[in-house]
């Protein structure tokens, strides 16, 4: 009888070790199917990738990183629904994953669905309060919702978090700006201006700061400002704008001639042309 119940011990521990064996190889399978749908997803193959992915999460079904890549091949398919269930998966294995909610906040940001993205970002900062991402993303939606107030504190958290943070340092300028704070504002867009790398970039920022500089009367650092705009942007709208702030310093320093040949470069984007020919009829008369 002994030897029967020492039979079956060891009968049942050969079925665990194998069985764990199973389950290690399950999860080294479902790795490389990770590492196979990452590769692809990284070439913008999506639908290879998703293909992939799904096996793996088959293969794991708590590979949060496997169902975190999915949620953003699903989002780059413009597949928002499934995209969201693939990030609340992600959350659901690893809840201390902070780049999910942020994710899935992002997710929801683009939808419009603000209270939803809010309620999201502030998880992922109840997880890790100094995660810059997590601090733009609130920022970046009271912006939109022209809370400009409440979005200041977010930003600045951001480039505290990540000195080199410049579409933070641009928006946070851009906040305080609307708030007045222009002082401030062309701090945060000097930051902005000494992070950004790409040239065509810094056209945007140069046109923020010249209207902040004028704004404080400082009009020779606002000119340098606009100048160095339209000479580092293609886009019409930026060189629009900033011919159009260039007009008004002319025009308020009684240089008709000057503010004439800026109002009539700014006339010739679209979004500017309205206000510039009407600028344009009030110094010839």
């Amino acid at each position: 009888m002994k030897r029967t119940y020492v039979l079956i011990a060891v009968i049942l521990s050969l079925i665990f070790v194998a069985s764990a064996f199973t389950q290690e190889d399950t999860k080294v399978e479902a790795q490389k199917l990770y590492n196979e749908g990452i590769s692809l997803l990284k070439r913008k193959q999506t639908n290879d990738a998703i293909v992939k992915l799904n096996e793996a999460v088959k293969k794991d079904p708590t590979l949060a990183v496997a169902y975190y890549a999915l949620g953003i091949a699903y989002k780059y398919n413009n597949d928002f629904a499934k995209a969201e269930q693939s990030y609340k998966s992600a959350i659901n294995n690893n809840d201390k994953m902070v780049s999910a909610y942020v994710a899935l906040g992002k997710l929801y940001s683009d939808q419009q669905k603000y209270d939803e993205a809010l309620n999201t970002f502030k998880a992922a900062l109840g997880i890790d309060p100094n995660d810059a991402k997590a601090n733009f993303e609130i920022g970046f939606v009271y912006l939109e919702q022209k809370d400009y107030r409440n979005a200041i504190p977010y930003f600045q958290k951001a480039v505290e978090a990540e000195q080199d943070y410049t579409t933070a340092w641009l928006d946070l300028g851009t906040a305080q700006h609307q708030v007045r704070e222009y002082s401030a504002a062309v701090n945060s867009f000097e930051n902005a201006l000494k992070y950004e790398k790409r040239r065509t970039a810094k056209g945007t920022i140069y046109l923020r700061l010249g209207d902040a500089l004028a704004k404080l009367n400082q009009d020779q650092k606002a000119i340098e400002a606009y100048n160095n705009a339209i000479a580092n942007t293609t886009q019409s709208y930026v060189k629009g704008a900033a011919n159009f702030g260039l007009g008004e310093i002319y025009k308020n320093s009684g240089d008709k001639s000057k503010a004439m040949a800026y109002y009539e470069a700014a006339s010739r984007d679209r979004t500017w042309k309205q206000s510039a020919l009407y600028e344009i009829d009030l110094l010839k008369k």
